[in-house]
């Protein structure tokens, strides 16, 4: 009798290398590893066991499959390693006896709005908000609300269509980009909460990000991710852990993290939370009840460890104790550099990899795009880019210049088409 554990994944995330770290880190620890996904990923299949293509957009049917696959292959544990199937985890952990959150709490991260409901009880955990439905509501909200303001979706995922809006006049613009942008039709993600947004006052000052994950109501925090995110669509595309913030301040954001955390009732789940730093304090943006992405779970975390925190959530999804202590002693820093395009076209020429990579603290480029691909950019594409550099150092300061020289040093040649 085989007893060998089955872990099931329900879609990868998109991004090359990162998205099959997961799958190579159940293979390590043991474990059979079966991948719900919407269509064939364009992956190595050997590291996978089963192979499962269903619709995971429809709940009813992708149950209905999972169970039937249970009757084979005993499923010991479900996760997902981005946004839109926190919801469809969380049920079928339900269904089948496995760790998971509560409905309710996945659905608290899953929308943007209910998230900010279930922090109301600290109302210096995250900024002022409304929920708008209709361009009547958003000038309503816009009234009581004081400029700059964020505009977007409550279910969208990977900082899609958020927009930010300076003044009354670009309240009409915005509504209706907006409303472009989010048809289901256009991108299926906007299925989930469709046509529902929100309104909430900008938050100034850094980014970071905080990654952990919960056991049975004890809260792991492995630590504070410093980020850059692009000043028009939040977009982030650099990152370094641990945090270089001064102590205290790291200290503020990590025990506003675990209240946040706390009331959104995550629980068996790991998450990924993003917050400023402001001059009124650390405000939180918002919650994912999953890894983080942009390399930080697959890539940087190990890093600066020499530990594997991918490994502590897959055991923790089969009901294993989680061992975090080696995750908190950070020997490195560890960061990425995504290379975002600022045009749209096909690439011509890429030219000063070589150099690029012999950049001190450099250790590797994930290339994305080769020659002859198109690259697009924001609003029509959220998630085009021509790669990504990853560095360690063991000074913070150091490897952000590195990191930063590397990006400058590789050029590439977009012919833009007509």
């Amino acid at each position: 009798m085989n007893t060998t554990k089955t872990i099931l994944y329900i879609n990868l995330r998109s991004h090359p290398v990162e998205r099959v770290e997961p799958l190579k880190q159940a293979r390590s620890i043991g474990l059979r590893v079966a991948l719900l996904s919407d269509k064939e990923p364009n992956i190595d299949l050997t590291l996978i066991d089963d192979l499962i293509v269903t619709n995971t957009f429809d709940k009813q049917t992708a149950t209905e499959t999972v169970l039937k696959y249970n009757h084979k292959h005993k499923i010991s544990g479900v996760l997902t390693w981005s946004d839109k199937d926190v919801e469809l985890v969380a049920y079928l952990a339900n269904e089948l006896g496995v760790p998971g959150t509560s409905l309710d709490s996945a659905r608290n991260a899953r929308s943007k709005y209910l998230m900010r409901e279930a922090w109301n009880s600290d109302p210096e955990l995250s900024p002022r908000y409304k929920k708008v439905t209709t361009i009547n509501e958003l000038y309503d909200a816009a009234d009581v609300l004081s400029y700059p303001l964020i505009f977007k979706p409550v279910g969208a995922s990977g900082s899609k269509s958020i927009i930010k809006i300076d003044s009354k006049k670009e309240l009409e613009p915005a509504y209706e980009q907006m409303i472009r942008n989010t048809n289901p039709e256009r991108d299926k993600i906007y299925s989930y909460f469709p046509f529902e947004y929100i309104l909430e006052e900008y938050l100034d000052g850094p980014e970071v990000t905080v990654d952990g994950l919960v056991q049975n109501g004890e809260i792991y925090i492995v630590g504070v991710i410093d980020k850059h995110i692009t000043l028009e669509h939040s977009l982030e595309y650099f990152a370094i852990f641990p945090s270089n913030k001064p102590q205290e301040v790291v200290s503020e954001i990590e025990a506003k993290a675990e209240q946040a955390v706390k009331l959104l009732g995550l629980d068996n789940t790991a998450f990924h939370l993003e917050c400023r730093v402001t001059k009124n304090g650390v405000r939180i943006i918002e919650c994912a009840a999953r890894p983080g992405g942009g390399y930080i779970a697959s890539h940087l975390i190990t890093m600066a460890t020499g530990y594997s925190f991918q490994e502590q959530v897959i055991r923790m999804a089969i009901g294993e104790k989680v061992n975090f202590a080696n995750l908190r002693n950070y020997k490195q820093h560890a960061g990425m550099i995504i290379l975002l395009p600022e045009q749209k076209g096909s690439i011509e020429q890429i030219d000063g990899l070589i150099q690029a990579l012999e950049v001190n603290n450099i250790q590797q480029f994930i290339q994305t795009k080769q020659i002859g691909d198109y690259v697009n950019i924001p609003p029509e594409d959220f998630a085009s880019y021509y790669g990504v550099f990853i560095g360690k150092a063991d000074n913070a300061k150091e490897l952000e210049k590195s990191l930063f020289k590397a990006s400058q040093t590789i050029k590439f040649t977009v012919r833009e088409e007509k």
